[in-house]
């Protein structure tokens, strides 16, 4: 690696160890992490930061988010000038995940639900489709839970899937959560190597920038690897059905795509393209993953604007609010087209889904007034202002 990459390959794992420390300030005041002294105290003198000073605490969230948004800028023009090699990147891939592996999942609690679905199977031999955490009291998991009311949402294969890590942590809390951290962050290196092949074959040129685009994008990291939700798994298949097609392997990769509606049910939506280009004569992979994009944006909009019924999570109607990790359903897909203009965009977004989270971490809930319209402005200001830009040079370049 040359000079750069080395200082820029510190710098970035400096940002996300800084991030992975940081976390901590927002542990659970009723969970103990491990009896250990020294962890204690850490936890404690963190928890005074996160909890008690929450000024201080929102205002370094912002800078560690914009560092490592600016490195990831970065690291993407050096792709773009070819100025960033293939072991660069395979390097920072495994050092960012490695490090964001040990952090605390500090801006959800989905991962304790994971892990809760996957007890009531292993420990209690009940099935979580018609069990939630609230039927069995005496545990002790439900002193820091969240959403304890709900059945579990998610597909058979992710029930069976997260009884292997469930497995592994042998019954102990912390060794529970390590196990899902590296079983659900694996997911991250898979995507990155999909992605790779996939530009390999179809857009040589474009490889490592696009598999940068989504293996370093710092949105991807701290929803996949840190806050650990398994819309990463979800997207794992979609790329594998994308990689099969790829290299013809038509029946794998449908499977792929039916795997992954058993994960999520969100495939589902594109199983209709995929299918049109399994039975066309002139199989068209860019085409296919153009329009489960589009699906996709569109799929999102709808979900995240309108007052929708969930099923086994909630009774009556409620308004489901655009979340950061929703981005796993379209950024791989946008990370294998190499449009710029797209790709552009799709950083703004980014940047703007993470710092939807500042209104949380500056009062600690989501209903203080004005919450709402300032996660709006925040996702799509950054965006609207490139495409502005954008639309100002298209129409100087007609005056001309």
């Amino acid at each position: 690696m040359t000079t750069i990459e080395k200082l820029l390959l510190v710098l970035n794992s400096a940002v996300y160890l800084a991030l992975t420390i940081f976390s901590f300030a927002y542990v659970d005041l009723n969970l103990t992490l491990s009896q250990n002294k020294l962890l204690l105290n850490f936890v404690g003198i963190m928890q005074q930061l996160g909890y008690f000073n929450r000024p201080t605490a929102t205002l370094i969230f912002a800078v560690l988010i914009l560092t490592a948004f600016t490195f990831f800028v970065i690291n993407l023009y050096l792709f773009l000038k070819k100025k960033a090699s293939a072991a660069y990147l395979k390097c920072s891939i495994v050092t960012n995940t490695a490090i964001l592996i040990f952090a605390y999942p500090f801006l959800s609690y989905d991962l304790f639900n994971y892990m809760f679905d996957a007890k009531i199977i292993l420990t209690y031999h009940a099935n979580p489709y018609t069990h939630r955490a609230l039927d069995f009291p005496n545990d002790e998991w439900l002193r820091f839970m969240h959403w304890t009311h709900r059945y579990s949402p998610y597909g058979p294969l992710w029930l069976a899937g997260s009884l292997i890590p469930a497995a592994l942590g042998l019954g102990k809390f912390l060794l529970n959560f390590l196990a899902f951290k590296v079983f659900i962050s694996a997911f991250h290196l898979i995507n990155s190597y999909l992605i790779f092949k996939i530009l390999g074959k179809i857009n040589k040129k474009y490889q490592l920038l696009g598999t940068a685009f989504y293996s370093l994008n710092p949105i991807l990291l701290i929803e996949g690897v840190v806050n650990a939700h398994n819309d990463i798994v979800l997207a794992s298949f979609m790329l594998a059905s994308i990689y099969f097609l790829t290299f013809n392997k038509k029946l794998l990769s449908y499977a792929s795509i039916i795997s992954g509606s058993l994960v999520k049910y969100i495939p589902v939506l594109v199983m209709g393209w995929l299918l049109r280009e399994l039975i066309s004569d002139k199989k068209d992979v860019q085409r296919y993953t153009k329009w489960s994009l589009v699906t996709m944006i569109i799929f999102t909009y709808i979900f995240s604007s309108f007052k929708i019924s969930v099923p086994f999570v909630s009774t009556g109607s409620t308004q489901v609010q655009f979340q950061p990790w929703y981005l796993f359903w379209t950024l791989p897909m946008v990370a294998l087209l190499g449009n710029r203009l797209l790709a552009t965009l799709a950083i703004a977004i980014s940047i703007g889904a993470s710092l939807r989270y500042l209104p949380f971490l500056s009062y600690g809930d989501w209903s203080h007034s004005g919450t709402v319209l300032f996660m709006q402005i925040v996702l799509f200001l950054p965006s609207t202002l490139i495409a502005f830009s954008v639309l100002i040079k298209k129409l100087s370049f007609l005056r001309k």
